[in-house]
C-alpha cells in the first residue's frame, strides 16, 4: 500500500477523501492517475462488461495513456467534477483502458471514432451500448460540452434505444470488416516499389521536410523505406527526401536541443515547436533512421544527433533491471507548482542567461531564443542551420551542457516506468546495430541487457507477458511483442562480439517465431493480433502505428531467419504470408511502409550494412571510412564451411572477387588462402577461405552519384557447393 501512495503522489493525481474506483490496484500508471476521480471507473474486463448488460447501462469507455497531455487536462476538467461524475455513475458504466497496455482495443475503437467523427487522438472517448458495440465517439471534449453529450445520449438510450443499438450494429459491421478485410494478392515489382515512393513524395515538405502540414509526425517507417529506396535505385529524390527530414528534425524544437532525444511530433510545420513527450519507440525508430542515414551518407551532425538520442535513453530511459521505460511527460510542475505543458523543456532570454554565463549569448542567437517566445511566453529552441563545423558542435555542446544542468534544478517530468515488450524490442534493434556503426560496445551491452531482463523475467508459464511495471508482468503478449522481440534477438545476434553469443540470441529469435505462429497464424496465413480475441473481433495488424504492422515485423522476422537458418521453412512461409498481405499493403502502402519494404526485402534482398548470405553460412560487414576512402569487408564463415579463393586451382569453382564500379581489386587485395583437400575432392587439393577473412578496397571518384562494390562468393562444405552470390554496397 505504501508504494501505491508513492505512485499516486508521483503522478500528481490528488488523493480525495471518497472511496476509490475499481482502478485502484491496476499496475499502469494511467489507470492509477484515474482511481480518486469523481467517475467510477472500471478497468476493461469481466466484471465491467457484464455489469454493463446486467443493468442495461450504455458503456462510458475513455482510452489513453499516462504521457498525454490532453488525457491530463480532460480527467482535471470533468473526470474530477462532481457534476460530471454523479451523473456517468448513475446513468452509464464506465470503462478506462491504458492503450499502452492494449493497444488491440485501442486501435479497434480508434477506427470507430475515426468512422464517426473523422478524425481521432487521445483522449479516445467512445460511447457503447451494453453489449460494448461503439456508437459514437470523439476525442477531448470540454467539460460542458461533454456533459451536453451524456445528457443527450442518456436521453436517446433511454427514448429511443432501438435505434441507437441499430447505428451500433451498423458501425460494428464497418469496422469488423475493416480489420478483418482481405485483399487478393499482388506482386510488389521493383517498378512498383519505385512508383509508391514517388507517390510519397507528393506530399513530401520540401521546405520543412517531413510529409503534410500540421501536427507533423515524424512518420519513421515511411522514411526507412524511401532511404532504402534511395539504396536501391540510386535515387536522390529518395535520398533527399529522407535528409531533408532528418535536417528539419535535427534543427527543431522537435529535437531536444539540450539534452538530447526526440519529442513525439511537433504541431507546426517547421518542427520548431513540439508536443513535448518523449516516447521510447520515437527514440527507437528515429534513431534508427539516423544510424542508417550516417552510415550512407557519412554526416556527422546525423551521428551527433543519433548518439545524443541514445545517450539518453541510457542515461534517464533504463531501469537498473536492463529494461526501458515507455515515456516521460509532456507536462511538469511550474514554479507556483502547476502543472504546465513545457514548461521543463522551454527557455526566456533571462533564463538563458542566468544559466549559461559568457555563452548565453551565443545559444540565444542559435537556439533563436527571442522576447517574446513562440510558445506560451516562452521558447522552444530550435536551430535555423546545421554547420558542417566541428569546432562550432565542440562549442555548442559545451554550452548546453550549461543548459542541462539548469534544467535538472526544474521539476522534472512524471516518467511512466512501465516496460513495455514491443517497443523494448525496436530499441534493442536499433541500439544492436548502432553499436557496429557507431563503435559502441556499451549500446550492444545495453541492449543486451534489455533483451535478457525481458527473457529472463517477463515469461510465465512460457507465455510472453506485454508489461512489466515495478517488477511484476502482466498482461498477455501481442503479436507486436513476439515480432518486435524477436527482431531484437536477430539483431543481438547480427552485431554480437562472437559466435556463442551469437547463437544464443538466434536461437532464441527461432523460438519466438515458433511461439507466435503458435498463438496467431490465422487460417487464411496472416496474423492475428491477440491470441484470444475481445471486442469486435479478430484482426490482422498491417497499418504503421508508433510501431510497424504486426504482420510486416512477422515478415521482417521470417525474412531475416531464413537468410540465417540452414531450414528452406522459414523463406517458404515468408514466401507465402507476402502472397497473404500483399494485396492489404499495396491498396494502402503509405499506411504500411514498413509491409512494403518487408515484401521488397524479401523478393530482392536485404539492403543493410551487415548482410547475411549462403543460409547464414557467411555474414558480411560492411564498414566505409571516408576518410580513407576505402571499404572494408569482414566475412565471417560457419564452422564446417568455407568459400572459395579468389584462385580455387578449380575451374568449375566460382572464385570469390570484389569488384569496385565492375573492376576487380585483383589478386593482392586477398589474404593466402588455405590449400587443401576435401572429403569431396581427395585427388586435387583447393584453395579456399575458412573461418573469417578481410579485405578493403580504395573507393574512387565515383563517374555517377554511387559508387557500386560487388562481392562475388561461392560458400562450399565438404558434401556440397551452394549457389554462387552477388552482394551488392552502393556507396553515396
Amino acid at each position: 500500500m505504501l508504494r501505491l501512495i508513492i505512485v499516486l503522489l508521483l503522478l500528481a493525481a490528488p488523493l480525495r477523501a471518497q472511496t476509490p474506483n475499481q482502478l485502484l490496484g491496476e499496475d499502469s500508471p494511467y489507470l492509477l492517475q484515474h482511481a480518486y476521480n469523481e467517475v467510477y471507473w472500471y478497468p476493461w474486463g469481466p466484471e465491467a462488461l457484464n455489469k454493463a448488460r446486467a443493468e442495461g447501462k450504455p458503456i462510458f469507455l475513455s482510452v489513453g495513456y499516462s504521457s498525454c497531455l490532453w488525457c491530463h487536462v480532460m480527467r482535471e476538467e470533468s473526470f474530477e467534477d462532481a457534476e460530471i461524475g454523479a451523473f456517468l455513475n448513475e446513468y452509464f458504466i464506465s470503462i478506462k483502458i491504458d492503450r499502452e497496455r492494449r493497444p488491440d482495443l485501442d486501435e479497434q475503437f480508434m477506427l470507430a471514432t475515426q468512422t464517426v467523427a473523422g478524425v481521432g487522438g487521445w483522449p479516445n472517448t467512445v460511447f457503447l451500448t451494453s453489449e460494448a458495440k461503439p456508437f459514437f465517439g470523439g476525442t477531448y471534449f470540454p467539460p460542458e460540452q461533454l456533459l451536453d453529450i451524456l445528457k443527450e445520449i442518456q436521453t436517446r438510450w433511454r427514448n429511443d434505444r432501438t435505434a441507437v443499438l441499430t447505428e451500433a450494429d451498423d458501425l460494428s459491421v464497418i469496422v469488423g470488416a475493416y480489420l478483418s478485410s482481405s485483399v487478393a494478392a499482388r506482386e510488389l515489382t521493383a517498378e512498383l516499389a519505385t512508383d509508391i515512393a514517388y507517390t510519397m513524395l507528393t506530399r513530401f515538405d520540401y521546405f520543412n521536410g517531413g510529409m503534410g502540414v500540421a501536427p507533423k509526425f515524424p512518420r519513421e517507417t515511411a522514411y526507412l523505406f524511401l532511404l532504402d529506396q534511395a539504396e536501391r535505385d540510386q535515387n536522390p529524390d529518395f535520398l533527399e527526401a529522407v535528409t531533408l527530414t532528418l535536417d528539419g528534425i535535427i534543427m527543431g524544437g522537435i529535437h531536444d536541443q539540450v539534452a538530447g532525444g526526440f519529442h513525439r511530433y511537433s504541431i507546426d510545420p517547421e518542427w520548431r515547436v513540439p508536443h513535448f513527450e518523449k516516447m521510447l519507440y520515437n527514440q527507437a525508430l528515429i534513431g534508427r533512421l539516423l544510424t542508417r542515414a550516417a552510415r550512407i551518407t557519412g554526416r556527422a551532425d546525423y551521428e551527433r544527433a543519433a548518439l545524443r538520442a541514445f545517450d539518453y535513453v541510457l542515461r534517464d530511459m533504463q531501469s537498473p533491471s536492463g529494461g526501458f521505460y515507455s515515456a516521460e511527460d509532456a507536462a511538469s510542475l511550474n514554479p507556483d507548482g502547476e502543472s504546465e505543458e513545457g514548461v521543463y523543456n522551454t527557455w526566456t532570454q533571462d533564463q538563458i542567461r542566468a544559466a549559461a554565463g559568457d555563452e548565453a549569448e551565443f545559444l540565444i542567437d542559435v537556439l533563436n531564443v527571442s522576447q517574446y517566445g513562440n510558445f506560451e511566453n516562452t521558447n522552444s529552441v530550435y536551430m535555423d542551420e546545421l554547420p558542417n563545423d566541428p569546432e562550432f558542435y565542440a562549442r555548442f555542446d559545451a554550452a548546453l551542457a550549461l543548459l542541462d544542468a539548469a534544467r535538472k534544478t526544474r521539476s522534472a517530468p512524471f516518467k511512466d516506468e512501465k516496460i513495455i515488450v514491443a517497443w523494448n524490442g525496436a530499441m534493442i534493434e536499433t541500439l544492436a546495430e548502432a553499436s557496429d556503426v557507431f563503435d559502441r560496445p556499451d549500446y550492444y551491452q545495453a541492449a543486451e541487457n534489455a533483451a535478457g531482463f525481458i527473457y529472463d523475467t517477463m515469461f510465465i508459464d512460457g507465455n510472453l507477458m506485454r508489461i512489466s511495471y515495478q517488477g511484476s508482468p502482466s498482461v498477455e503478449g501481442q503479436l507486436v511483442d513476439y515480432a518486435s522481440l524477436g527482431l531484437g534477438f536477430i539483431a543481438l545476434h547480427d552485431y554480437a562480439p562472437d559466435i556463442q553469443t551469437a547463437d544464443l540470441w538466434l536461437a532464441r529469435a527461432v523460438k519466438m517465431n515458433t511461439a507466435l505462429k503458435e498463438k496467431f497464424l490465422m487460417q487464411d496465413g496472416t496474423f492475428a493480433m491477440t491470441e484470444n480475441i475481445e471486442g469486435l473481433g479478430a484482426f490482422r495488424p498491417v497499418d504503421d502505428s508508433e510501431l510497424p504492422g504486426g504482420n510486416g515485423m512477422v515478415l521482417a522476422l521470417l525474412n531475416r531467419l531464413a537468410n540465417r537458418v540452414e531450414d528452406p521453412a522459414f523463406s517458404l512461409e515468408a514466401t507465402d504470408l507476402a502472397a497473404a498481405i500483399s494485396g492489404l499493403v499495396l491498396a494502402a502502402p503509405e499506411q504500411r511502409a514498413y509491409s512494403v519494404n518487408a515484401i521488397r526485402k524479401m523478393t530482392y534482398g536485404n539492403n543493410e550494412a551487415v548482410r547475411f548470405v549462403a543460409n547464414g553460412v557467411v555474414r558480411i560487414n560492411a564498414d566505409i571510412d571516408r576518410a580513407s576512402n576505402t571499404i572494408s569487408l569482414n566475412l565471417r564463415i560457419k564452422e564446417g564451411w568455407h568459400i572459395n579463393a579468389h584462385v580455387p586451382l578449380e575451374d568449375f569453382f566460382i572464385p570469390t572477387d570484389l569488384l569496385v564500379d565492375g573492376t576487380s581489386i585483383g589478386s593482392a587485395a586477398f589474404p593466402e588462402p588455405l590449400v587443401t583437400t576435401l572429403a569431396f575432392n581427395m585427388d586435387q587439393p583447393l584453395a579456399l577461405y575458412e573461418q573469417e577473412i578481410n579485405l578493403t578496397a580504395d573507393i574512387p571518384p565515383p563517374s555517377g552519384l554511387v559508387t557500386s562494390v560487388v562481392l562475388v562468393l561461392q560458400a562450399c562444405s565438404d558434401e556440397i557447393c551452394l549457389a554462387p552470390q552477388e552482394v551488392r554496397f552502393n556507396i553515396w
